[in-house]
């Protein structure tokens, strides 16, 4: 009983990578293709966790160091802010690319936005008739090839084709030139 209990554990416990390639190398002179195919597939799990192992110590690495870094720089720019070098400014951007050797800083003065400006997310000029009214007004007449207003709108839901659509449809209607 306890040999039995023995055994598993140590079939539990898992294989190196050097186990791993001597079972493979027996199983390629061997022939046993099945098993190649099995020692494969936990070569590649072992090397992803290997992988996974060694991607988190290098994050644990750059977290401890990314703090002491912080702790500089605030020390650093708290002298400017107390000197008041930096009174006009509501904000400092500063980077630095290892891999381009470029570092670029840039003060920042936020004001608010006056009301109306900005863009996308639908702040473009606004038409009383929906798509679906000009649908059924026209969409029996002929957009583009041969096909339909209707069934071109049916064809597709990407939101620049269907934008296209309507641009066609108000155009037929006389609402934009």
């Amino acid at each position: 009983m306890v040999e039995e209990e023995t055994t598993q554990v140590i079939e539990e416990r898992p294989k190196g990578e050097a186990t791993l390639m001597a079972e493979m190398n027996s199983a390629v002179t061997s022939g046993d293709y099945k098993a190649v195919a099995k020692v494969a597939q936990e070569l590649v799990k072992f090397q992803k966790a290997k992988e996974q192992i060694e991607l988190e110590a290098k994050q644990a690495i750059l977290a401890e160091k990314t703090v002491k870094v912080k702790e500089i720089l605030d020390k650093a720019v708290g002298k400017l802010i107390d000197s008041g070098e930096l009174d006009k400014a509501d904000g400092i951007w500063y980077t630095q690319d290892f891999g381009e050797k470029s570092t670029s800083c840039r003060l920042m003065k936020t004001a608010a936005k006056a009301k109306g400006t900005g863009g996308g997310g639908g702040a473009g000029k606004k038409f009383a008739i929906s798509t679906t009214d000009l649908l059924e007004k026209y969409g029996t007449q002929e957009y583009k090839d041969g096909t339909t207003y209707q069934s071109a709108w049916d064809a597709n839901t990407d939101k620049n084709w269907r934008y296209a659509i309507r641009e066609s449809l108000l155009k037929k209607d006389g609402l934009i030139s």
